[in-house]
């Protein structure tokens, strides 16, 4: 009996073992032909759907890490060698990753801030890492079909939104791909054995699979677990036996693990990232063993449902005393997930290797040894779900070979990847900006102080500086304490002239990080300053200037203010033209030292000093002390053309014109000065309405 199969674009067979052995409808083995077209089929079909998945990240901008690593990412933003030795040597937010901090280097120095370009790398690694999935799961499955599937399936699962979108988690697809490329080198390797358990440490394949093991651990230190994974499919799939044998052949692997490893863990300690003094001062060793668990078990879920995915999984409140019951359930879940796995890889030894493949690549995320704040991340799934996604694989494969589903399968599957893009695609937009990105996570966890920060911070960002407080002042009525947020803080009750409160998070600022806040010293002492205590405000800004080997202009011009506040005027200028020294594009000393002028009656030199500050720095303030200068001398026409440009600099300061119009009055152009006094009441000007008013002249 013969049948043809439908299976559009792919050049398939069909096998017939034995047919004696079974009826006639049942020893029919459909497969799809491993053939270069099909290959290319596949990888043309891989790119496609990526680019229209991951279409929207395109138009998004930076978010959250992005911010770290490339906006404001000094050592990337000039082309220099030291800036490149520090982009390679620095830990950046607890971690070492000197590769893909270069390619943010050469990144930045051909296109500077343009987002797009971070995401389109992301994106065509991610296209690069989904054909070695399909290599990969193809070499070892030994079958065409399910290789391809777990590919798309990798290319297009939103779990894997958060590592291709987000311009941070490039470390994330960059060691995919080096980690997939050792991989497929050490099966070449395995292959060229004449004996399975036989070893040859000089052979190319396992020199570049080691080198290329380097570059991925280079690209983020998750990557140290691929010796474990050589191992398992070492004993599992390859039926290596020798464990001596292929753990000499490892060595030099789990050499450059123990290395990474102790890296990566000094990074983590120095940027505080290491929770786990918090966790377990927290949660009891029976709570940690649960939530783990729940932990292991959503993605599984997750993969099956990817619905409600968010940037940030905290966790969980113990406001009864103890976690949600639902976490203890969860190893209920797990036992009947092991005992599935188990039972079903007694036919298939592939079911042992997956499940055993993702334990142990979730294994440094799974946080057994407590990293961050978060109990689980979309991104940890990126690497690990090469295992479950092959099990999706398996169960297609035999569904498309029964006679009963072999017609309705591959319809029902390419409805499956186009609802799998569409969801990716939704979730892509997600990461347009902040708000989008937290504003969901914040509806599930309103108290949670890591999304009131980043929310905080979106606000800040965007000037809405009373939003912003709101968030941060919510922050800080939890444990979770940080320099940068009682910075923030800071700076806005600065602009709301609440300088005590200024004082208290500045200097808790200074406590958390007293080196990176170090900065700080100068803007306390600004803040001192306007509280009226001009010691401590002096005090403040000599040890910024300690700081920063006298050469810190703020600092100078705060120990300006103070000294002309005390009456060492000439010591105040001295401060101010050192200040001026340090930055010829400062204007304020200027501003300042024309004030001292101004107070002893001498206007030329004070008119001098303003007009240097005003070519420096056309501000509002300056245009009008100069007019006043102008006009303290007598000459009021060369008052009003500065009080005009300051209006033309400030267009809404009513001030410049009623000056105008009072000076146009006064010297016989009634006209003119009653324009201008109009001009002032529509800019809200306080006096000129009075004026008008008292001398019977309509306002309009």
């Amino acid at each position: 009996m013969s049948k043809n199969i439908a299976t559009k674009g792919f050049k398939t067979s069909q096998q017939k073992p034995s047919v004696s052995a079974l009826p006639a409808e049942e020893v029919v083995r459909y497969k799809i032909n491993n053939t270069p077209e099909n290959f290319r089929i596949v990888c043309l079909l891989i790119a496609v759907l990526c680019i229209l998945v991951y279409l929207p990240g395109f138009q998004n901008g930076f978010v959250w890490d992005d911010l770290f690593y490339v906006v404001n990412n000094e050592d990337i933003r000039q082309l220099s060698l030291q800036n490149l030795w520090n982009s390679v040597s620095k830990f950046y937010l607890g971690n070492w990753h000197p590769l893909t901090m270069l390619t943010y280097y050469l990144e930045y120095t051909f296109a500077k801030d343009s987002s797009w370009v971070y995401h389109f790398t992301n994106t065509i690694i991610h296209i690069f890492n989904s054909i070695l999935v399909v290599k990969l799961v193809e070499k070892l499955s030994k079958n065409f079909l399910i290789g391809p599937l777990t590919g798309i399936l990798f290319a297009v699962h939103p779990l894997h939104v958060e590592s291709v979108i987000w311009a941070a988690e490039r470390k994330d697809v960059l060691y995919t791909l080096f980690f997939l490329l050792s991989f497929l080198q050490y099966l070449r390797y395995t292959d060229s054995l004449k004996e399975q358990d036989s070893i040859n440490l000089k052979h190319k394949n396992l020199i570049f699979s080691g080198f290329l093991f380097l570059l991925s651990c280079l690209s983020k230190g998750m990557a140290v677990v691929l010796p474990i994974v050589l191992l398992i499919t070492d004993y599992i799939l390859l039926n290596r036996k020798s464990l001596y044998k292929i753990l000499i052949e490892k060595i030099p692997f789990l050499i450059i693990s123990l290395i990474i490893g102790i890296i990566s863990i000094k990074a983590q300690s120095e940027a505080g990232a290491n929770a786990s003094k918090v966790i377990n001062n927290t949660f009891s060793l029976s709570e940690r063993f649960f939530m783990i668990n729940t932990g292991v078990l959503f993605y599984w879920i997750k993969m099956i449902l990817p619905f409600k995915l968010l940037a940030f999984y905290p966790y969980p409140d113990k406001d009864t005393g103890s976690i949600p019951s639902f976490y203890y359930l969860a190893f209920i879940g797990i036992i009947f997930l092991v005992g599935l796995l188990y039972w079903s890889g007694r036919k298939n030894r592939l079911v042992w290797w997956s499940g055993l493949y993702f334990l142990v690549v979730i294994f440094p995320v799974s946080q057994i040894l407590p990293v961050g704040s978060a109990l689980m991340a979309d991104r940890y799934f990126y690497v690990s779900s090469i295992g479950p996604l092959v099990l999706i694989g398996i169960l297609a494969d035999k569904i498309f070979q029964s006679a009963f589903t072999n017609k309705i399968s591959p319809i029902i599957g390419g409805i499956l990847i186009l609802g799998l893009s569409f969801l990716s695609f939704k979730q892509a937009t997600v990461w347009k900006d902040a708000l989008s990105l937290f504003s969901p996570v914040h509806k599930v966890y309103p108290d949670d102080p890591m999304i009131n920060s980043n929310l905080g911070w979106y606000y800040f960002r965007n000037k809405d500086k009373e939003t912003a407080k709101f968030y941060f002042e919510e922050t800080h009525k939890t444990t979770f304490k940080t320099a940068d947020v009682y910075t923030a803080l800071g700076q806005i009750y600065f602009d709301e002239k609440k300088y005590d409160l200024t004082v208290s998070n500045f200097e808790a600022a200074l406590k958390l990080k007293p080196e990176e806040m170090k900065n700080l010293h100068w803007m306390l002492g600004a803040a001192y300053y306007h509280t009226g205590n001009y010691p401590k405000a002096i005090e403040e800004s000599q040890i910024a200037l300690d700081k920063s080997d006298n050469k810190n202009p703020y600092a100078q011009n705060i120990m300006g203010l103070c000294l002309a506040k005390l009456g060492k005027t000439e010591d105040a200028i001295e401060r101010y033209r050192l200040s001026a020294k340090n930055n010829p594009k400062f204007a304020d000393p200027y501003i300042n030292i024309s004030t001292i002028y101004n107070q002893r009656g001498d206007h030329s030199r004070e008119i001098q000093v303003l007009e240097k500050a005003i070519r420096l720095d056309p501000k509002a303030i300056i245009a009008y002390n100069l007019g006043v200068a102008y006009k303290s001398i007598g000459k009021w026409q060369e008052a009003i053309r500065i009080w005009k440009k300051g209006a033309e600099v400030d267009p809404k300061d009513g001030s410049f014109d009623y000056n105008i119009g009072l000076e146009y009055g006064q010297h016989g152009d009634i006209d003119s000065g009653i324009r201008s006094m109009r001009s002032a009441v529509a800019k809200g000007d306080s006096n000129a309405p009075e004026f008008l008013t008292q001398r019977g002249i309509p306002l309009k």
